[in-house]
């Protein structure tokens, strides 16, 4: 029987071969599908999304708008050029998906590389950076109490100035004036001069005073006031050519240059009064000769006022000046000082903004995150096309619903229960209710096997020294689909109906990577007996560990220093002793560090003197391991 119906088979794919108008009429119905290639080629696929549980509605929608888009099922012999092009949209999908994480992959790698060359450096300049910006500020404080000091010398001048107020500084005056009896009485004399005399004195005496003093003392002088204070006490009077009497006065006039309250006196200049300086002794000489008055012993009291006028005008004008001098000079100091640590600052500085790299370091950093962001964004969302085939065989006995998704399936694994086939009546019922119930159906019993899209991605690891390799994993967002063929045709006894859709997936990526290991950094070196001094042999030692420490610069760096044990005469010393050299050992070694530039911060210091050896004995070569530093430095540290 078996034979017989593979015969008959054969037989009529021979005669649908050779008559495609046969093939047509065999077709389902006798459903008219003679469309010309080119509506095939026009048609988009419409895509109608996969609702959750049993939304008979969707299904049967779509089932119908193909029916009446297509005129009818299609041909079961043929493939529609939209399934032909959708499978190539598969292919061509994954290429181009692949190709692209690729190439997004290939660029984050590259920059990391290149930003971990960079950054390899600059975790070394990163603490140079902040010993130098340490410094700066230390500077800059340094000159802001020099500041402060000199506007405290500015205010302590201010205050000596002010305190001149009352400083006088003498001048010798000689007066002319008509004869008068108040000018003759021994009594409130000097009243009556400062009363009489002020405004013609003040003007001369307080030029005077400036044109000598102003310059010298270099500080800008007031109104100022006058005080007479003294007068040769005996009367000179000179008659004139009309027998006019005159007196003539010779008084010591304080002046107070510095002050700034002026005379009360509202007295009006008296024309007839005649006022001269003497400013030297042969003005004196002069003026006595000129004006034929006196006699020697007034000239020896001019002499002597004058004299004493001087000395004393000279040593405060000396006290003032070196006063003056003083401040100048703290002064002067104090902005030398500024003058330096600036410049140390702006060297400084300068050596700073070397460091902090230049636009290509920026541009390095910026291709990174760029390349970074690109190459998560990428992978964080997918979309994969599929193809899938659903067919249901019926025939007088049962029928069967078969889910080809792959190309070789064993009759096995084709079939399905008759239970499911059985809940899919065909008898009497309309095409496009049976294919919508098969899409039922389908969407029940077919999920995506998401393990075919796993993919290895790559991400830095804690520290940014590394990459590390994960697995992305993927989750389902959205499902879509559209159907490319209706189909019924009969095979042998069998009719056969066939579905082919067209599945559209949307993923989010579920990246996952292995815990971030942090890097641990761990050397020994020796060291010269019963000193603190590092043996040359492991200066190389001392460069790796500290290129090692370099990338890692959060961790804590601990320096446990040891000693020989307490042994005589090929020990190392006390107990005590040893304790000591222990520390001034690790001491030695964090100071080689700091040397190096590592931030200070970073150091836990101890010593375990003797207490750990790892060498015991009396050969020295063995004890030379105890002689040593230990160095660690780990996320636990």
């Amino acid at each position: 029987m078996k034979f017989i119906r593979f015969i008959l088979a054969i037989f009529i794919c021979i005669i649908l071969f050779s008559n495609p108008s046969i093939s047509q009429e065999s077709s389902a119905e006798g459903t008219k599908q003679n469309r010309t290639e080119s509506v095939d080629e026009d048609r988009e696929n419409i895509f109608y999304k996969v609702p959750d549980g049993k939304n008979k509605e969707v299904f049967n929608t779509a089932v119908t708008e193909h029916i009446v888009i297509n005129k009818g099922i299609q041909d079961f012999y043929t493939v529609p050029f939209v399934e032909t092009k959708w499978l190539d949209s598969i292919i061509n999908s994954e290429i181009d998906w692949h190709e692209k994480l690729q190439i997004l992959e290939k660029t984050y790698r590259k920059t990391f590389q290149r930003r971990a060359q960079l950054r390899s450096g600059q975790n070394d300049r990163s603490v140079r950076i902040e010993n130098y910006t340490q410094n700066i500020s230390k500077l800059e404080k340094e000159i802001a109490e020099i500041r402060r000091q000199i506007v405290q010398i500015n205010v302590d001048q201010q205050v000596f100035i002010s305190s001149l107020s009352k400083t006088p500084i003498t001048a010798l005056v000689a007066v002319k004036s008509l004869y008068t009896p108040d000018l003759m009485s021994n009594k409130k004399k000097l009243d009556i001069l400062n009363s009489t005399f002020f405004k013609s004195m003040e003007e001369p005496v307080l030029g005077h005073i400036e044109s000598t003093y102003e310059k010298k003392i270099d500080i800008p002088l007031q109104t100022g006031h006058i005080r007479i204070t003294y007068m040769y006490p005996e009367n000179i009077t000179h008659f004139d050519s009309d027998a006019n009497e005159h007196v003539y006065l010779f008084l010591r006039v304080e002046s107070y240059p510095f002050s700034t309250v002026t005379s009360k006196d509202s007295n009006i200049k008296n024309k007839e009064i005649e006022v001269e300086i003497l400013s030297n002794i042969k003005q004196i000489q002069t003026y006595l000769q000129e004006k034929e008055v006196g006699d020697k012993r007034l000239f020896d009291w001019l002499n002597k006022e004058y004299n004493n006028q001087k000395l004393n005008n000279e040593h405060l004008l000396n006290t003032i000046t070196g006063k003056l001098e003083d401040f100048n000079m703290f002064r002067k100091g104090l902005e030398q000082s500024i003058s330096e640590l600036r410049l140390k600052v702006d060297d400084i500085t300068t050596k700073r903004d070397s460091l902090v790299g230049s636009g290509n370091a920026e541009l390095i950093e910026s291709e990174y995150r760029r390349a970074k962001e690109l190459y998560h964004q990428y992978y964080a969302k997918r979309r994969v096309l599929t193809h899938e085939k659903y067919t249901l065989e019926n025939d007088v006995m049962f029928s069967r619903f078969n889910i080809e998704v792959e190309a070789n399936k064993n009759a096995k694994k084709q079939m399905v229960d008759s239970d499911i086939a059985a809940n899919i009546p065909i008898s009497g019922r309309p095409l496009k209710d049976i294919f919508a119930d098969i899409l039922i159906t389908a969407n029940k019993n077919s999920k995506i096997n998401l393990q075919k899209y796993r993919e290895r991605i790559y991400t830095a690891n804690e520290e940014q020294t590394q990459l590390i390799q994960g697995a992305l994993e993927w989750e389902v967002e959205s499902e879509d689909f559209s159907i490319l063929k209706l189909t019924r045709g009969n095979v042998g006894s069998r009719s056969h109906f066939v579905l082919h859709l067209a599945k559209r997936t949307n993923l989010n990526s579920k990246p996952g990577f292995p815990a971030p290991k942090s890097g641990l950094c761990k050397s020994t070196l020796l060291f010269k007996r019963g000193k603190n001094e590092m043996r040359n042999s492991s200066k190389p030692a001392l460069n790796k560990l500290a290129k090692c420490l370099r990338k890692y610069p959060k961790q804590i760096i601990k320096i446990t220093g040891h000693t020989d044990p307490l042994k005589p005469n090929y020990g190392e010393g006390s107990k005590y002793s040893n304790v000591s050299l222990g520390l001034k050992r690790a001491e030695a070694l964090m100071k080689s560090l700091i040397a190096m530039e590592f931030n200070s911060g970073r150091f836990i210091v101890v010593s375990k003197g003797s207490m750990d050896p790892v060498a015991i004995g009396r050969d020295n070569k063995e004890l030379e391991k105890n002689r040593r530093v230990e160095v660690v430095s780990s996320p636990n540290e």
